[in-house]
């Protein structure tokens, strides 16, 4: 499958492109977003996780310049950022908004390579802001394989999903792990991505298209927690970490115990990580689970293995919402649908459905009733197909 090509979009980058930096050659890129099957909040605690890349995105229009100068363009946002490389520091700031992530790209890319040459860019993206399908993630990709094109570096695609992790991680300052980026930079169409973040290593497992089809259901709640909360979990598994470490063995990831060596310490962690830490162990066993059912072709017990995440996500884990609760519970008392959970750090956004092909519309019926009359609101719909990993356009 090739990568979407967007022509409208294609078409929107380019004009803008031309009309705030002239006239003259320039070079486009594209890099996916994601969806995650399986393995919510694993990926920083050293877990392992099944994510998909998709056939939406983030397109790129770029042009190398002769000094340091950086100029960002969005057409989705409205912030104009235009700044010389020693103005961008270690770490982002609320003048940059959207623009941190290519700048903390950049700047990451310049500590790698020691390219420090600016450049002029317009981005635009297919994927709903905010929303758990890792648009920044894949905006962070397009960035680093622009910035490796233009400069020839030609770094392996794994470099460049981590270049685009430091950036997330420390100049955004958002203490995600590597699975966003890694989904984007290395995805395949036909296949979703068994990820053991604790490596990382890598596989490919098959995914059908033509048995089970992937439907996002949008709450339109942004995700207005999603960082603090997400910080906020992060650190209360590592505490959870810590006294597994001291009580049971040294281990180097949360990931790496059993349920058995959680509920050993469940008195010595105190509830609220002893919870944390249950999610963890359960959700890696859910993800095992998943990628035999995916090799065994089982979308049955595929869809048991998302229920049982969701759960376990709003109730252990508490990166739910009642948005997000309601529109999966009412997806699942569809016939046509093998499972449904949340999707991306949770508190709003998206949530996936998997469900037999030809039932989407049945489904987004029945839910946007359901969610209609609860909250008054429009839910949103996407019928998503498996994507590539990023690729330089004609």
């Amino acid at each position: 499958m090739n990568a979407p090509t967007a022509p409208r979009l294609l078409d929107a980058i380019s004009t803008r492109f031309r009309a705030d930096f002239g006239d003259g050659p320039f070079r486009r890129f594209f890099a996916p977003g994601r969806i995650n099957l399986v393995g919510a909040h694993l990926d920083y605690n050293g877990g392992d996780v099944l994510p998909m890349a998709v056939d939406r995105g983030i397109y790129l229009a770029i042009r190398p310049r002769s000094d340091d100068r950086l100029r960002l363009r969005s057409l989705d946002q409205k912030l104009v950022v235009d700044v010389d490389a020693g103005q961008v520091g270690a770490r982002t700031r609320p003048a940059f908004g959207w623009a941190g992530y290519p700048l903390g790209v950049w700047q990451c890319f310049r500590e790698a390579t020691g390219h420090a040459a600016g450049f002029e860019a317009v981005f635009a993206g297919d994927l709903p802001m905010a929303s758990g399908l890792s648009s920044s993630a894949a905006i962070e990709v397009v960035t680093a394989l622009a910035l490796d094109t233009l400069h020839g570096t030609r770094l392996e695609r794994q470099q460049l999903a981590l270049i685009a992790h430091k950036a997330e991680n420390g100049f955004v300052g958002v203490r995600c792990g590597i699975m966003d980026q890694f989904a984007s930079a290395l995805g395949r169409a036909g296949q979703v991505l068994l990820l053991h973040c604790a490596g990382p290593r890598w596989e490919h497992v098959p995914f059908d298209p033509t048995a089970c089809e992937v439907l996002v259901l949008d709450t339109r709640k942004p995700r207005l927690l999603a960082k603090s909360g997400f910080n906020e979990r992060v650190a209360q598994c590592a505490s959870a970490h810590e006294v597994l470490r001291t009580h049971v063995r040294d281990l180097p990831h949360l990931a790496s115990y059993s349920l058995a060596d959680v509920e050993q310490c469940r008195s010595a962690m105190g509830e609220t990580s002893y919870r944390r830490a249950r999610h963890v162990a359960t959700e890696m066993e859910r993800t095992r689970t998943a990628a035999l059912a995916l090799r065994a072709h089982d979308y049955q017990r595929l869809g048991q293995c998302l229920n049982s995440s969701h759960a376990s996500a709003s109730g252990d884990y508490e990166v739910s919402c009642d948005e997000l609760d309601v529109i999966t519970a009412a997806a699942r008392s569809c016939d046509g649908v093998f499972g449904s959970r949340l999707t991306g750090a949770g508190f709003g956004g998206c949530a996936i459905a998997l469900l037999r092909p030809g039932q989407a519309e049945v489904v987004q019926e029945h839910v946007a009733t359901a969610f209609r009359s609860r909250f008054g609101v429009e839910p949103g719909f996407d019928l998503l197909r498996n994507g590539t990993g990023p690729v330089e356009l004609g």
